[in-house]
């Protein structure tokens, strides 16, 4: 099944993000810088125009009369009869002050002051009006600010996308990369002290964990297909006969050997499919291998059967006691059916441990270990030792086989 593919870059989403923010920022913040020096220059000029309403009004109430306007292009009508239409108009149904613009760039601030005949100050401020006046300087100055703080947005979104964004894309790149490869995924980033680093080792781990779960499930469904068949076969025609007649002495022991010998293989193949299993752990072998030694009843009575065992006192290895288990039985069972005589053999060879026994004929000892291989004489599946080595090649671990002098002998090298 192919990859599905990304719909949309996220390095290009992080710029334009990135950049859209900035520039709505750089254009509120502009906004409110010209809307705040217009109403300072506003507030200044409320100011100038008070201060000399108050200072007429108290040289009125002093003198009687009405001074002159101490400001240039300030200027005082003593009545509103004797102010222009067009200030008389402004200040209409008694509005306390105006502003009034005239062609050209003269703008008055008016002021009607509540003393004697109710006159009216003008003030000229066509000329105080300095952020009016320098709009296109500072129009220019703030689109050159807009201009590079969005340069300076972008330049750092590219930073954050080369240090974080780009990281991203590269995971992802190699995670669809290996999403249909069988190969264990090593991602480059797992190196990484960071968020990036912890997200690359969980997808990691993830990744090769489903894979070999699919993997173990697809061996699974493969073997019990192909060597359940053959004992699934025995066991039917066998109870086929049965039907007809009284089943033989052998032909009981046939079916059961084939069963429990489908017993062991689909123990073995559950254990191998779950991932448990593949858990391993520091243990002792040699109680372990005593375990299995006594639940055999040939070896536990002692009757008849010669068993040779020289180990240390302690068998240090590292594997699952579980599969270990299920491999121990597998070599007593394929010593004790197979061989020539009740005689078997365990020790120490080197860092590994042997189960020696007597054979009647030579083995191929180079074809043993794969599916169906069965020694002459043999009732068996021939499935035996390729469940065992599947079991060593599971855990990690070497193992080997030798036949000379009519001694037969299979070696295990745990880790």
């Amino acid at each position: 099944m192919k990859a599905e593919q990304p719909q949309g870059s996220l390095q290009r989403r992080v710029f334009t993000v990135f950049g859209s923010f900035t520039l709505v920022l750089c254009l509120v913040y502009t906004g409110i810088g010209i809307l705040a020096a217009y109403v300072i220059e506003d507030q200044l000029l409320d100011n100038l125009i008070s201060d000399e309403v108050r200072y007429i009004e108290r040289q009125f109430h002093a003198r009687g009369t009405l001074p002159a306007p101490r400001l240039p292009n300030f200027h005082l009508y003593p009545s509103s009869g004797d102010a222009p239409n067009t200030f008389q108009a402004a200040l209409a149904g008694g509005r306390k002050s105006a502003e009034l613009f005239v062609a050209g760039e003269q703008h008055y601030h008016l002021r009607r002051l509540q003393i004697g005949d109710r006159p009216i100050l003008a003030a000229d401020v066509g000329n105080l009006l300095t952020v009016t006046h320098q709009s296109g300087r500072l129009l220019w100055l703030l689109l050159a600010a807009l201009l590079a703080t969005t340069a300076l947005a972008l330049w750092l979104a590219h930073r954050l996308v080369a240090r974080t964004i780009r990281p991203l894309l590269g995971l992802a790149r190699e995670v669809q990369a290996g999403h249909n490869d069988l190969k264990p995924v090593a991602l480059s980033a797992t190196n990484n002290q960071d968020e990036i680093g912890f997200l690359a080792r969980t997808l990691e781990r993830s990744i090769n964990e489903l894979q070999q779960a699919q993997k173990r499930e697809a061996e699974f469904t493969r073997d019990v297909s192909h060597e359940l068949r053959t004992g699934l076969a025995i066991a039917t025609n066998t109870l086929a006969l049965s039907r007809e007649r009284e089943l033989q002495h052998s032909e009981k022991q046939e079916l059961w050997s084939t069963l429990t010998a489908m017993e062991r293989t689909v123990a073995t193949l559950l254990a191998l499919a779950r991932a448990e299993s593949i858990e391993r752990c520091a243990f002792d072998l040699r109680p372990l291998l005593e375990k299995r030694l006594l639940a055999r009843r040939e070896i536990a009575t002692g009757q008849g059967f010669q068993l040779d065992l020289a180990l240390p006192e302690r068998l240090p290895v590292s594997g699952n006691p579980r599969l270990t288990e299920l491999l121990l039985d597998i070599l007593l069972d394929n010593a004790i059916r197979h061989a020539a005589g009740p005689v078997l053999q365990i020790h120490t060879n080197g860092s590994g441990l042997s189960f020696v026994n007597p054979v009647e004929d030579s083995t191929n000892t180079e074809e043993i270990f794969l599916p169906g291989t069965r020694r002459p004489g043999s009732d068996g599946l021939g499935q035996g030792l390729y469940l065992a080595s599947r079991i060593l090649n599971a855990q990690g671990w070497g193992y080997g086989a030798n036949c000379e002098k009519q001694l037969f002998s299979i070696s295990i090298y745990p880790a």
